[in-house]
């Protein structure tokens, strides 16, 4: 190497040093920025040309310098893909937990009941409308007639109240499913909009890393709602020129495509209980269809999974009260519980104490008929749900009495059929779904009015219990990946500082080199005589 060659040498080693330096001091500043990956400067020796396989081997041969090859980003595309999947279960578990912790403000009967006994509203009302029942037998009076109706109109109330709240709680996670899939589309658009930033950052050989993170970061934020698969292909747009095209695939069901390069689709609900999603054809940012024959698709009931899967379950899943139809649409709809399932629990319940209570009623004697109808307008008990029992109009009026004897032949005094009423509270009963839903096939319970109430707490207790156990197990695994990627793609002070020192050293020990080549080319020309 010439003595004019070596100035190039040290040019190149302080413009090395350099941009190390600003490689590292970005690094610094960005080190709480959110979503920001750790930058590294890449470095090559420079050698001009081959050595002449003819040259004497005492012309030992040197590289002429350092050239940067590029600033490239620390990351491990595995971890991206485990932390990625890990936040889809995370997403779905967290959904569904929250869903079901609403469900228990309005279920819980827990610390709802007065301060003597802290039964819940409803059971207490339950055990009240008993109690009368039971002092009606021994005073063998009609005076307890008003006090039992009473009891049973605040029964019949609180059933409505619940079943009105629970109906307004469908409505919030309807409007919660309609702000995720807005939330989606809008990923969507923006990642896709970010493909084409990238690409012409590539074109002009510029790596865009900045934008890589915020889409990195759109992509973090879209596997919490739908479980997804990511790929980075190699594509050639002309000249030579190769730049890159990100696809994104759902990793359920038939790995729709959601994002294909400049192309990406949006995500519809349907109108009807279903909650069913559809994609659109997958089109440009013009609108323009990738492909004139694509008329989109619809997603089938299981092809989803994370927050936006766990929601529309939490809106259309039956439990035990689910028809073949779901069952061929999944297997396990007899074990998903949605807030239709409570919904129709507690139909079940307040239609077999509507109708037990009005078949014991129903003597044939005069008085006798329906305590419960569907409005209190009439007296009509076809189709009783929670929502709609309500004392009849006839009890209510007075016309019909709860009915102290069913024998017409009874002598005064006669309580027999009260006792009947009273037994009734005590009696295991047959809640069969397909009483309320025709076409349900799931089980049954066995069991006494309070005992029905009990197990539709204990079913909500032991889904929120279970879920959140899962969802602490997904939170610590996605955790553990985070932390691990952090470690590589996280900004660290240690690290950055010992990259300081060394580049300014490579800085100072180039300029000092540039020192002594300048003090040799004087001694050479000044000093020559």
């Amino acid at each position: 190497m010439s003595t004019f060659g070596s100035f190039t040498t040290v040019r190149l080693g302080i413009y090395s040093a350099q941009k190390g330096l600003d490689v590292t001091g970005n690094n610094i500043t960005n080190i709480n920025t959110p979503g920001y990956t750790r930058q590294r400067l890449n470095q090559v020796s420079l050698i001009v040309s081959a050595s002449d396989r003819y040259s004497s081997s005492y012309n030992a041969r040197v590289g002429q310098g350092a050239v940067i090859a590029g600033i490239t980003q620390l990351r491990d595309p595995g971890l991206d893909i485990s932390y990625r999947k890990a936040m889809a279960d995370v997403g779905s578990a967290n959904t569904k937990l929250n869903g079901l912790n609403s469900l228990a403000t309005i279920l819980d009967e827990v610390g709802k009941g007065d301060l003597e006994q802290d039964d819940g509203v409803i059971l207490s009302q339950l055990n009240d409308m008993r109690d009368l029942i039971s002092q009606a037998i021994t005073s063998g009076s009609d005076v307890y007639n008003g006090l039992i109706r009473s009891s049973a109109e605040a029964l019949t109330t609180k059933l409505n109240s619940y079943a009105t709240k629970l109906s307004e709680l469908k409505e919030t996670y309807e409007g919660q499913l309609d702000q995720q899939v807005t939330k989606i589309n809008n990923i969507l658009n923006n990642i896709r909009n970010l493909n084409i930033s990238i690409r012409e950052s590539d074109i002009r050989g510029d790596p865009g890393l900045e934008l890589r993170d915020e889409r990195n970061q759109l992509l973090d934020e879209l596997s919490e709602y739908v479980k997804v698969d990511v790929s980075y292909d190699m594509v050639d747009v002309g000249v030579g020129t190769m730049v890159e095209k990100l696809t994104i695939t759902l990793a359920t069901g038939d790995k729709n495509t959601l994002v294909d390069g400049d192309y990406n689709t949006q995500l519809s609900l349907s109108d009807d209980s279903s909650y069913a999603v559809s994609l659109s054809p997958l089109t440009d940012h013009n609108g323009d269809k990738q492909d004139p024959n694509d008329n989109g698709t619809t997603l089938g009931d299981t092809d989803l999974y994370g927050s936006l899967q766990s929601m529309r379950e939490l809106l259309t899943e039956e439990g035990e009260f689910a028809s073949d139809a779901d069952l061929a649409l999944d297997a396990n709809a007899t074990v998903k519980r949605g807030i239709p399932y409570y919904q129709k629990a507690l139909d079940s319940l307040a239609y077999e104490f509507a109708t037990e209570m009005n078949k014991l009623n129903n003597t044939g004697l005069p008085g006798g008929g329906n305590l419960f109808s569907t409005s209190s307008k009439g007296d009509d008990a076809t189709g009783i749900t929670a929502s709609n029992i309500s004392v009849s109009q006839s009890w209510s009026n007075g016309s019909v009495t709860i009915q102290a004897t069913n024998d017409p032949n009874a002598s005064s005094g006669d309580t027999s059929n009260w006792a009947k009423f009273l037994a009734l509270f005590d009696k295991d009963l047959d809640f069969i779904p397909s009483d309320v839903q025709a076409d349900a096939v799931g089980d049954g319970f066995s069991g006494t009015f309070e005992e029905m109430l009990l197990n539709i707490q204990s079913v909500l207790a032991q889904d929120q219990m279970s879920t959140d156990a899962v969802l602490n197990n997904y939170m610590i695994t996605a955790d553990d990946i985070y932390v691990n990627r952090e470690g590589v793609s996280g900004v660290d002070l240690n690290d950055e500082a010992t990259s300081l020192m060394t580049y300014q050293k490579a800085y100072t020990a180039a300029c000092r080199l540039m020192t002594v080549l300048e003090e040799a080319l004087d001694s050479l020309i000044n000093g020559t005589v």
